[in-house]
């Protein structure tokens, strides 16, 4: 059986009204403010959490000039791949290598690499490296994150390899690579050792304060470390929420003052 909150009475079907028959509190809104401040607080401890991982992100990707470089370098290479890549009866780029694709698209293209056709090996190797620049790019969201610098490097050294190999293949079935591929090759390069120098450097990340219950979050995940009871978070949030509000006050105060003194000198 339900119980009274309040006075602990217990609640019989025919209580149906709303107020307690004894204390005559009001059992749905009985400590509804203590619900929605809980509430409150959880979508707050939530934010905080969240946040660091959401500050990286747009530091790894446009936070500074480094990463907006970064990410320019890492799209420049597929650029390279609308230059000429074969000689030979006319000039080839990636939209040509598409069109000449095998009549079953990639799969028999797949499978004839396997058979060690020299031609459909270095294409698909190249359609590979340039599949792995789309990955980095959508990588670098996390670039700063947990084994971010690692991964970027690791995908950074397939694609270079895999370009590479193409050009090695296709230089050994007779083929004449282009200047565009020397072009790719060399940016690819770039984007990898740049990679290196801000594995070694770092971005600066703008770490975005957040509050819960007036509390910055750093304060706030200290105490609970510290096993702070509830109630004395709680009066720390009183007093932090208060000195805010006085600040804003005097903020307004003295907003206030020199708008009358404004209005003076226009006199």
């Amino acid at each position: 059986m339900a119980k009274c909150p309040n006075c602990g009475r217990t609640l019989h079907l025919t209580d149906w009204k709303q107020d307690c028959p004894d204390c005559g509190v009001n059992l749905i809104y009985f400590g509804s403010n203590e619900r929605l401040l809980a509430e409150s607080e959880q979508a707050e401890i939530e934010h905080a959490k969240h946040q660091p991982a959401i500050d990286r992100a747009k530091a790894a990707f446009f936070g500074s000039w480094p990463a907006i470089l970064r990410l320019v370098l890492h799209v420049l290479p597929i650029g390279a791949l609308f230059l000429p890549l074969l000689t030979g009866e006319r000039a080839m780029n990636v939209i040509d290598l598409y069109k000449h694709l095998p009549e079953g698209g990639f799969g028999v293209l797949v499978g004839d690499a396997l058979r060690g056709k020299p031609a459909q090996l270095a294409t698909l190797l190249l359609f590979f490296s340039a599949a792995m620049i789309l990955v980095c790019l959508v990588c670098l969201v996390m670039s700063l994150g947990r084994h971010g610098k690692q991964r970027n490097l690791i995908l950074n050294l397939i694609m270079i390899c895999a370009a590479a190999a193409a050009v090695v293949v296709w230089i050994a079935g007779g083929g004449r690579p282009a200047f565009g591929v020397w072009i790719y090759l060399l940016l690819l390069a770039v984007i990898l050792v740049y990679n290196l120098y801000l594995a070694k450097k770092g971005l600066r990340v703008r770490w975005t304060t957040c509050y819960i219950g007036g509390l910055p979050s750093e304060e706030y995940f200290r105490y609970v470390a510290q096993g702070m009871s509830e109630l004395e978070i709680r009066k720390k949030m009183v007093e932090a929420l208060t000195a805010m509000q006085e600040e804003v006050r005097e903020k307004e105060r003295l907003a206030a003052l020199a708008e009358e003194e404004r209005r003076k000198a226009m006199k």
